[in-house]
């Protein structure tokens, strides 16, 4: 069952360099510290990919709100090539996705904390 959304979470933005450009990887955090939501924008809006992202983020989002591993998301999307080469978007999500995971217990303390103060 997908969970609702509470009106704020606090997040983590990425600019991360692709063969595509920039884009910026936000990822939102539960209470727990773990990926809730994610939304990806690229330097350059207007153009297919970002019609694609923002289909396969709102699936992503909706796995992740409904009980999907966010260890799982790292695996599916990481290493997924393009006609631009193995560093696709795709994998630049799975890095920041990863990334979040790996944030210190007091950094996810921290995210909780800025929610709490608002």
């Amino acid at each position: 069952m997908k969970r609702p959304r509470p009106a704020t979470l606090p997040s983590v933005t990425m600019e991360m360099p692709t063969r595509c450009g920039k884009i910026y990887v936000t990822v939102a955090v539960d209470a727990n510290g773990l990926p809730f939501e994610t939304f990806v924008r690229f330097g350059k809006a207007g153009h297919c990919g970002a019609a694609i992202f923002d289909a396969t983020t709102k699936l992503l989002s909706c796995a992740l709100r409904s009980g999907m591993d966010p260890r799982e998301a790292v695996k599916a999307l990481g290493g997924i090539g393009c006609h631009c080469g193995k560093d696709s978007c795709m994998s630049a999500v799975s890095m920041v996705l990863r990334e979040v995971l790996e944030l210190p217990k007091s950094c996810k303390h921290a995210l909780r904390s800025n929610r709490q103060a608002l």
